[in-house]
This record gives structure tokens, sequence and C-alpha cells, in this order.
């Protein structure tokens, strides 16, 4: 049991504050923040076992395999990060010490008790889903049978569902597998009682730092903006099809990360790079993103992409629209009457910054549009 523990420390909490910290350390106002750090770091894992499990789904190789490299790649960029940030340990241990002792701490403590409800609710109470017979089933037959995807998991076949090309390229049930297989636990019990620990207060996470940034820093509007969200969930189960009803009863199936964690960072992620004025960096983050999203489900490759380049191309417009408000209603007029007179390069060269942030933003989502051509094609 104490090994177990090592390892869930390790691959859990450990290893994705490591993996974060690679990138938290190109920023300017989040460097330090060991949240974000934490949530990026996830998404870095998602997004290494999304590279290499589809392909080695295709080629049908051993489940063992994917997992060597998998263990392998994230212990290679753990080194890395140790690498770049062990200058910087007293510097990160400082400044986050220094933001707890800030924070309202009974509005935090609320936050803390409401999350731990929920997540007590989640592995005391364990609610049991239909689909857990094909999703945790796979992650089961995986480990069993030392495959990927070569036996159904609901009559041990080698046809049937699991070789709808749906499920190979978004293979999550892959992901807990793998975790399942590195601490040593039974995925069905990785998946109902291990992953609501991590994933469930992931999610408030990225909704806090969502929070702190509409807030403009202010904590304590962050911390009751928190738990007024801890209520609406904890209150939520209107309907079986909603964010919240998928949070607190299923947040191990790919479908639930996408709608509380995946779709969420898509917002957070566009508002920081639009704070840091957009460098490689938070396209970087982006990007990440958008292939994390596409293990999830097969969905995860049309809904983040889609909503990014809505959220980016309303943003830009309201830019333009802003900058050349004279000038767009004489566009219009223009358009209407005397098309030949509109200079259309004229407009691009005056946008040209909105146009190479859409472009760019575009290319943020080549992982999902080439996910989504393997599919149709």
């Amino acid at each position: 049991m104490i090994i177990k523990g090592i390892f869930a420390l390790s691959f859990l909490f450990i290893i994705p504050e490591l993996l974060g910290l690679i990138i938290t350390k190109f920023l300017d106002k989040e460097k330090n923040n060991l949240i974000l750090a934490f949530v990026l770091g996830c998404l870095i894992e998602f997004a290494i076992c999304q590279l290499i499990a589809v392909p080695l789904i295709f080629m049908n190789a051993k489940f063992t395999t994917l997992l060597y490299i998998y263990i392998g790649i994230n212990l290679i960029l753990s080194i890395v990060s140790i690498c770049l940030n062990i200058k910087r340990i007293k510097e990160l241990f400082i400044n986050n010490l220094k933001s707890i002792k800030e924070m309202p701490k009974l509005l935090t403590l609320m936050v803390v008790i409401l999350v731990g409800i929920q997540v007590y609710g989640l592995v005391g109470y364990m609610h049991l889903d239909d689909d857990d017979a094909f999703y945790v089933g796979t992650a089961v037959t995986s480990v069993q049978t030392n495959t990927i995807y070569k036996y159904s998991p609901t009559t041990g076949r080698e046809s049937g569902e699991h070789l709808d090309l749906r499920y190979k390229l978004g293979p999550f049930p892959v992901y807990y597998a793998i975790m399942s297989e590195i601490i040593n636990i039974h995925p069905t019990i990785f998946a109902h009682t291990i992953m609501p620990i991590v994933f469930l207060p992931l999610s408030y996470m990225v909704i806090g730092l969502l929070a702190k940034y509409l807030f403009k820093n202010n904590k304590e509007q962050t911390m009751l903006f928190l738990i007024f969200i801890n209520i609406m969930s904890i209150w939520g189960n209107y309907s079986i099809r909603n964010t919240f009803s998928f949070l607190l009863f299923r947040i191990w199936q790919g479908k639930s990360i996408l709608a509380n964690i995946i779709i969420p960072g898509v917002w957070l992620f566009y508002l920081l790079g639009k704070e840091d004025g957009f460098k490689l960096i938070n396209y970087i983050m982006i990007f990440i993103l958008i292939l994390a999203g596409c293990l999830t489900t097969t969905m995860g490759i049309a809904l983040p992409p889609l909503s990014l380049m809505l959220l980016v191309l309303a943003d830009e417009l309201s830019k333009i629209v802003q900058k050349n408000k004279k000038a767009t209603k004489q566009t219009k007029h223009l358009i209407r009457r005397q098309k030949n007179k509109f200079n259309i390069r004229e407009f691009i060269k005056e946008n040209r910054d909105s146009f190479i942030n859409v472009a760019k933003c575009l290319a943020c989502c080549m992982p999902a549009i080439i996910y989504g051509l393997i599919y149709f094609i």
C-alpha cells in the first residue's frame, strides 16, 4: 500500500506539476502559479497519451508497449523540468505561500469543504453508470489481455463495437488503464475511486483560474464565484445531460473531462493569451489543450476547436469594429452599392494582427483537423 501510495502521488500529482512547470517557466504573469502548472501538466499527460496511443492502436501494438513509452516520455520530461526549474524552487515556494496567506480564509475554507463533500460523495457513494460497461470495460480488457482495442469489452470477441473508429480516435479509457497499471490498482477501482479525487478538484481549478481572470485577481470575488459554482453543481441534477450531472456522476469518462475541463480550458487559455499579448508559449498552451481534448472523445475533436475559433473570431471582429467604427459603416455602404471600390487588400493590411491571430489559432487546431480527416477519410 505504501508503494502504491508513492506511485499514485508521483504520477497523479508530482509529475503533472513538473510537466506544467516546463510551460509556466516561459510565462510572464503566471510563471509561479502552481495551480496553472498542475492543470497544464494533466493536459500534457492527456496529449502525450493521445499522440502515442492512436498510432499504436492502428499498429495492433501491445498494451505494455504503450505503457512503457508513456512512462518513459513522462519521466524524461520530468527530468527536463527539474533541470529547468531547480534554481527557482525557492521563488516558487515563497510566491505561492504569499498567495495562500492573502486568500480570504473563511471563503477559501468554504470552497475546500464544498469540493471535499463532492469528492466524498463520488468516492463513498459510487455511481454506477451504464456506459461503464464499455469505457471501464475497455480499460480492464486492455490490462488483462495486453492489447489495445482488440477485443470487445462486452463479449470478448475480436469483432464488435470497440472497432468503431470514433472509439479508437478518442481512447480515454486507455489513459486510466495506463495509470491503473502504474499504480497497480484494478482499472475499475482507479476509475471510480482515484480519478474523482484528482479530476473533480482539477475542474474547479480550471474554473477558479478563469474566475481569477474575469474578476481581475480579486480573491474574494473569485472565491464567492467558486462557492456559487459548487452550489450549482451540488444542486444541478435537474437533467442527466448537463455539465453538473456529468461532473458528479461520471467524472472518469472522457465526455465529462471534455465538458468540465477542456472546454472551460479553451476560454481560460485564450483569455490568458490575450492578457499576455499572444506570445508563442500561449499558442503552445492552446495547441496542447486541443490535442488533450482529442483524447477524451471524438466530440473532443470537434467541440474545442469550434469553441476556440468562434471565440477568436468574435473577439477579433469586435476589435475591428471598435477600431474602425466609421470605416466599417462606410465599408458596408460600399459593399452594397460600389463593390468594385472596396479595397480588400487595404482592409486586410489595416487589420493584419487580427488575421494573424485567427490564423495562428487555426494552426493550434491542427491535431483536431488531422484526427477529423482520419475519421472521415
